[in-house]
């Protein structure tokens, strides 16, 4: 567990908003990973910003979810998914929700994500690619650049 606080404003000095404030509220984002442990702190992290998180851990259990809301026309505003899953892994669930929807931006998350950037090896259908796990301040970021309001 790791604890952040916000350094003590100088005399005078007016303390900067928090990241979270950059990044739209109430954003509808579906997480897909089969770590059951990262997936339920992702959910509660981005539940605690204020958005509504449905989580899965199966790659084609998330890409049914994703086309069921888009049918129902409650669609999610950003898929973040890891790579390396059994069965239907990221790159397969990305393609997946660009021919469904090419406007939802996919994060995905893997361990290799810094090597994978910097040797220029980002997936098709992938808006951004992040480590794993991600920092708070870096997935904050992630959504404030993919779904701006």
């Amino acid at each position: 567990m790791r604890l952040c606080f916000a350094a003590a404003a100088l005399p005078g000095e007016a303390l900067q908003p928090p990241t979270a404030a950059t990044v739209p509220r109430g954003l509808r984002i579906l997480a897909i990973d089969d770590d059951p442990v990262l997936l339920r702190s992702l959910r509660e992290a981005l539940e605690a910003d204020g958005h509504f998180v449905e989580a899965q851990h199966d790659g084609q259990k998330g890409i049914d979810q994703f086309n069921s809301a888009l049918r129902s026309r409650l669609p999610f505003s950003v898929v973040i998914t890891d790579l390396g899953m059994p069965y239907v892994d990221g790159r397969q669930v990305a393609a997946a929700i660009k021919q469904a929807s090419p406007s939802t931006p996919v994060v995905m998350l893997t361990g290799w994500g810094q090597r994978m950037v910097a040797d220029d090896e980002i997936p098709p259908n992938v808006d951004l690619m992040l480590g794993k796990p991600p920092r708070l301040q870096e997935l904050r970021a992630a959504l404030a650049s993919c779904c701006k309001a």
